[in-house]
């Protein structure tokens, strides 16, 4: 039997300013896939670890399976089938890209059993089925950067047609990410955001991101720190993590180039200039989570520019 395990890890998205389209690759933790090819015709989740029991076993209802399914259904013949071993590193709900990096590992894995030459980019899409099923939108901004590795920006095209564009971040930069013990749904965080803006706060955060992806490009960790504000969606879900504006005031000053939510949350990340200063980053946000009766669970991570990792094993 001819298998494949990958792995993908968290990520970053909004990144601040760049709601739906920033999103960067950090190099942990990580979800591991393994699947077995057959020719059963079917897909199957053979094994779940890491999850606390809370992921469906049914393989129309995990982003990890849809993930692979679609890759199957585009490259594969009819007859093959595939059982396939689910390990999460990554916290459920974390705003860390959980779903994420399950889709992705998924995919990759299916790829190299059955279409090995494929381009990365190639499998995006795939990738977003996952998202797709976990969020109701097949939003790329995890799936990308923990597909490719690196800081990249999605842009949306015509339909759901999406155009990855690679930027720069330079040597050293490190992400502390803080979870304090809530959980914050995707759905619900979504739900929270104005159907509509107003324009100059369109125009902050068009500004903002630009000088952020400058900042970021040419080192200029004082222009980054100033162009982390965002308008879009921080202001609408800060409310649901206690403590939250506290927490990103510790950050900064313990050290911090700036800080905020990844993604929809409850996960703060706070950026770094070089590894030594995130020891007392990390104790400045979790003293601030207990401050408001939260314990939290920290990690301190570099920017993974390589993205899913993936080997073929047969036996």
């Amino acid at each position: 039997m001819k298998s494949a395990r990958a792995s993908a890890a968290a990520s970053v998205s909004n990144l601040g300013p760049g709601y739906d389209v920033l999103g960067l690759c950090l190099d942990g933790p990580r979800d591991e896939v393994e699947v077995s090819l057959n020719m059963s015709g079917r897909l199957r989740i053979i094994q779940i670890e890491g999850d606390g029991g809370r992921l469906p076993w049914d393989a129309t209802q995990n982003c990890a399976t849809v993930a692979a399914q679609a890759v199957m259904a585009r490259f594969g013949e009819p007859q093959m089938g595939l059982d396939l071993r689910l390990k999460k590193g990554l916290p459920l709900g974390s705003g860390l890209g959980s779903s994420a990096a399950s889709a992705v590992a998924a995919a990759v894995a299916t790829a190299a059993l059955i279409a090995p030459d494929t381009p990365r980019i190639d499998l995006l899409n795939a990738c977003r089925e996952g998202e797709r099923l976990a969020t109701g939108s097949p939003h790329p901004d995890n799936v990308a950067p923990s597909l490719l590795g690196g800081l990249v920006a999605c842009v949306p095209r015509e339909g759901e047609a999406v155009d990855i564009v690679p930027l720069v971040v330079p040597d050293g930069l490190t992400v502390v990410t803080v979870k304090p013990n809530i959980s914050v749904s995707t759905a619900e965080a979504r739900a929270a955001l104005p159907r509509q803006v107003a324009m100059a706060d369109a125009v902050s955060n068009v500004a903002e991101m630009a000088a952020l992806v400058t900042g970021l490009a040419t080192g200029d960790y004082n222009l980054v720190g100033r162009s982390l504000g965002d308008r879009f969606a921080t202001p609408y879900r800060k409310g649901f993590i206690a403590g939250y504006d506290e927490v990103v005031a510790a950050a900064v000053e313990a050290g911090a180039i700036g800080a905020g939510i990844s993604g929809s949350g409850p996960t703060l990340f706070a950026l770094c200039s070089h590894p030594s200063s995130a020891e007392a980053v990390v104790a400045s946000m979790v003293a601030g989570f207990a401050a408001h009766g939260l314990e939290s669970v920290a990690h301190v991570s570099g920017v993974d520019s390589v993205g899913a990792r993936v080997e073929v094993v047969t036996g």
